[in-house]
This record gives C-alpha cells, structure tokens and sequence, in this order.
C-alpha cells in the first residue's frame, strides 16, 4: 500500500531571532521556502508529526505562531504565483537498480 502524502503549506511568525533561526532550519529538513516565512512540504503523516513535534519543542507557544495548511490534490492544482517562484512542485521519486 501506498504511502499518503500531505501537501502542506507552513507559515509562521516566531518573536525571537534564535527560536526564528531554529525553526526555519527545522522547516528547511522537511520543505521547500517559498517566502521568508513560508514552506510548502510533501510529507508523510509519520514526517509530519516529527516535524511539528520538533516545532513544538522549539517555539514558545506564548509568544510564536505555526500554522499548518493541508492543501488536497485539487486545490493543488489551482495554485497560481505572481512574480518570482513556482507553485507546488510534487516531488519525483526515482529508483536506480
């Protein structure tokens, strides 16, 4: 059975330069940035979870925001961009034997 994979599109706002710093590197081992603060991820629920845990140990939920979209296939195909970049780009897995 095949793996599902979220389209996800992250965005946050985090008070304090180093938390912004770990975050943003958090969310560069699970996604691509497409704004400053803003990552669009495919992932696997069970990659999900790891990085919103790894998020949740790092903000400090008093003072720092994350935000998780879950865009379905449908919607990812009306993605539209104006000016620089590219909408989401599903990843291709090859295999070499």
């Amino acid at each position: 059975m095949a793996t599902r994979i979220n389209h996800i599109l992250a965005s946050y706002d985090i008070s304090h330069p180093r938390r912004l710093q770990r975050v943003a590197k958090i969310m560069r081992d699970y996604g691509d940035r497409v704004l400053k603060s803003v990552f669009e991820c495919h992932l696997s629920d069970a990659d999900f979870q790891r990085m919103k845990e790894r998020i949740e140990e790092t903000i400090d939920h008093t003072e720092d925001c994350v935000r998780f979209y879950f865009v379905c296939d449908k919607c990812l195909g009306r993605v539209e961009v104006s000016g620089l970049g590219e909408g989401f780009v599903d990843e291709v897995e090859f295999i070499i034997t």
